[in-house]
């Protein structure tokens, strides 16, 4: 008996090692993604952790043998296996983003630049604020382009002012990140209001995109799209923006299955609300105006002036809530860009990866009081002729 206690001890040390040494690889392994900045504290992170400071224990003193560290061993490779990626070298790749006025596309220029990557920003307007700053900000990698992604001729200028700058790599990557924010019903939404967010956020970024295409292949690069939550999960409000986004994210799912051929990836960043230029002051009045003055007399008479301002007001008062720190949102966009094992979607934002997997899996009318719940339209809030048959 003593000397199979004996046995049994030994063989208990040994398994010890073991599990500490796959412990020690796993945790080195997670520790080196936090600090070369590829990974930060998430749900996947949680999983991390859970399988360190559980699943060993767990699987030591339950499963035991070597079936419990071939259960462990197995555990933290299939986690290891869902984390970012490593990158790839930045310095010797060109990347082209449009809409770098201000927001996202400002940020990531900057950040990019920051890397070592040249990088082309496309600006609406190439002598204003946003393009100034970036001027003042960046290396002189940086260039800025005149970039009216709904005029084919400034489309057609700035695709051959970055051709002249290649070699024979090609343009490594393209950020569609352009676009326009209108906040308003249906019936409210003018055709000029309809015709203006779809040109922007969908039409436009096809066009570049089809521009670019050919240096893209050449370069077997990468093209990143930014839709929104909204691009699959409809929210009240928001129909011409979700209607392009929709339009975006199937024409990215269609892009990505037709350039596999071409060694080509497609991506598509998925944010929630931020805080960036689409959600200035000024720039909401400026569009509820917009929104008014378009309307024919007979929908202006129907919602009445109060309902468009008290959701406007809605929306302003709300502004201060939306996060200012867009750093997960880059951070997607220069994993999709560099990434040694890119990803096809980059839901980020609180709560983004949860709302939008949890999305098509509820009945449609649960999938209504979220999508209610995350909109700016107050349930009290009436247009004035429903208000009118409620006082009769």
């Amino acid at each position: 008996m003593d000397f199979r206690q004996e046995i049994r001890e030994d063989d208990i040390i040994v398994f010890s090692l073991l599990y500490s040494s796959i412990t020690v690889v796993f945790a080195m392994a997670v520790l080196s993604k936090f600090l070369t900045n590829e990974f930060r504290f998430g749900f996947r992170s949680f999983l991390s952790l859970v399988v360190l400071f559980i699943g060993e224990p767990l699987c030591q003193f339950f499963v035991q043998g070597p079936g419990g560290l071939l259960v462990f061993g197995f555990g933290c490779l299939c986690i290891y296996s869902i984390l970012p990626a490593s990158h790839l070298p930045a310095g010797d790749k060109v990347v082209l983003v449009t809409g770098c006025d201000s927001g996202f596309g400002n940020a990531l220029v900057k950040k990019l630049d920051s890397i070592g990557m040249k990088v082309f920003a496309g600006c609406l307007y190439s002598d204003g604020p946003g393009a100034i700053d970036l001027t003042n900000s960046c290396s002189d990698r940086m260039k800025i382009l005149q970039l009216d992604i709904t005029k084919p001729d400034e489309v057609s200028d700035a695709v051959t002012c970055v051709s002249q700058h290649l070699g024979e790599e090609g343009l490594w990557g393209l950020v569609n990140n352009a676009g326009v924010w209108y906040f308003a019903e249906l019936e409210m939404t003018s055709e000029k209001v309809l015709q203006k967010v779809l040109d922007v956020n969908l039409l436009g970024a096809v066009r570049v995109t089809k521009a670019c295409l050919p240096l893209i292949r050449k370069a077997k690069g990468r093209i990143v799209n930014v839709s929104s939550l909204t691009g699959r999960v409809p929210v009240e409000g928001n129909g011409a923006y979700a209607m392009s986004k929709h339009g975006l994210v199937a024409f990215s799912d269609t892009l990505r299955l037709e350039m596999r051929k071409w060694g080509v990836h497609v991506a598509l960043i998925e944010p929630t609300g931020f805080s960036t230029g689409n959600m200035k002051d000024y720039i909401l009045r400026s569009r509820k105006e917009e929104i008014w003055n378009s309307l024919g007399e007979a929908t202006q008479l129907t919602y009445g002036r109060e309902y468009l301002d008290s959701t406007y007001s809605n929306i302003i008062s709300a502004v201060p809530r939306f996060p200012k720190d867009l750093s997960p949102v880059i951070r997607s966009m220069r994993s999709a860009l560099l990434s040694k094992r890119p990803r096809e979607r980059y839901p980020c934002g609180m709560g983004a990866e949860i709302v939008i997997c949890l999305y098509p899996l509820l009945p449609i009318w649960l999938g209504d009081k979220l999508s209610v719940a995350i909109g700016f339209i107050p349930k009290m809030l009436l247009p004035k002729t429903l208000r009118s048959q409620n006082r009769v």
